[in-house]
């Protein structure tokens, strides 16, 4: 039976046409920051459940349970032709908690990684990569430091199982920290 929650009743999502990476990026770092993201209890509660049956300070498992979960949870799915849509992380949450499943494209799942990897207390950016001609950009994704060896780990559930394959072909990258 699905949850109680009502989708529907959430706010909409940011909608409007696509005009390119820095205005989804800034985008993306208000969901991240605002009150239905990092500040988002329900957010916070599905990341202590991603959690919860690791190690303590085990930096390096909760990276790689958020993204995994991700993976599992998240079905990719693009955007419209010439719209950029910005889902909130709470958003993403509820689908998860209502359906089992939410469905997302690449920068909703990377602001829902990088809540998650704000709420555990890592430094969080956003890596946006083309494939092509140089400054042409079709993907963004989370970077979280892990804090023990100071490296930061991609965690991009849409490239796969094989994160290296994908970062092989970029021919040109920008990033953004998601910070206050």
């Amino acid at each position: 039976m699905p949850s109680p929650i009502a989708i529907a009743d959430a706010p909409p999502t940011v909608l409007r046409p696509f005009s390119g990476p820095e205005d989804t990026i800034r985008e993306m770092i208000r969901a991240v920051l605002g009150p239905r993201g990092e500040m988002s209890t329900m957010v916070k509660t599905m990341k202590d459940s991603i959690v919860r049956g690791l190690q303590p300070k085990d930096y390096l498992g909760e990276l790689i349970a958020v993204r995994n979960f991700a993976a599992e949870k998240i079905r990719y799915s693009n955007d419209a032709l010439g719209v950029e849509q910005v889902q909130d992380p709470q958003r993403t949450a509820e689908q998860i908690v209502q359906y089992g499943m939410a469905n997302a494209d690449c920068d909703d799942i990377a602001t829902f990684i990088a809540c998650l990897t704000r709420q555990l207390g890592r430094e969080t950016e956003f890596v946006v990569v083309g494939f092509g001609r140089p400054g042409s950009y079709s993907h963004v994704f989370t970077r979280a430091k892990e804090p023990k060896s100071g490296t930061f780990l991609v965690l991009d559930p849409v490239a796969g199982t094989n994160e290296q394959q994908m970062l092989s072909r970029v021919t040109t990258w920008k990033s953004w920290k998601v910070d206050r």
